[in-house]
């Protein structure tokens, strides 16, 4: 049986992603109505999702379920000793802090890049402040896919496909 997580969820995770990727991969033109446009649908997305989580969401996808704490962070070293995990759809604390990063990062970069087209570029390094906050976001995915990968393994689920287009049904 799969759990998945609810459509709003999957849609703005998986938009983000392309979006992210569009732009990184340079599919765009840096500074092009297509970059900019990637670029702003991602900030649209994350206040999308961040008025769901504290509007509609179902629990696992709640922002208060999201803020990472002292004790959900012992409860998970727990589980990582002893291989036992939840069986229920929830973010570890070191993901909720991914999550959080992600959400405050990903702003910053669409906030940067548009700098570039601004007084700002004569005032400040924006250009290297975007260059870095990318390449910061590029990091973080690629430690968000590895930790993806190694928890389903840990957990002996595969957290991937709560995360995959389709209908909530449980298999």
């Amino acid at each position: 049986m799969t759990e998945r997580w609810d459509r709003v969820v999957r849609v703005t995770h998986w938009a983000v992603a392309f979006c992210f990727l569009l732009n990184r991969l340079y599919v765009t033109t840096p500074g092009s109505i297509w970059h900019q446009t990637a670029g702003l649908a991602i900030v649209l997305l994350i206040f999308v999702r961040l008025g769901w989580g504290v509007t509609a969401a179902p629990a696992p996808a709640r922002l208060s379920a999201i803020i990472p704490t002292k004790k959900g962070i012992i409860e998970h070293l727990h589980e990582l000793r002893t291989r036992k995990f939840p069986a229920q759809l929830h973010h570890n604390p070191v993901g909720s802090i991914g999550i959080l990063l992600f959400w405050f990062l990903l702003p910053l970069v669409a906030l940067s890049g548009w700098g570039q087209n601004t007084h700002f570029i004569d005032l400040y390094p924006v250009d290297k402040w975007h260059k870095w906050l990318v390449n910061t976001v590029t990091v973080l995915v690629c430690i968000h896919i590895a930790a993806v990968v190694a928890m389903s393994f840990l957990a002996r689920k595969n957290l991937l496909r709560a995360m995959l287009p389709g209908w909530r049904s449980k298999d």
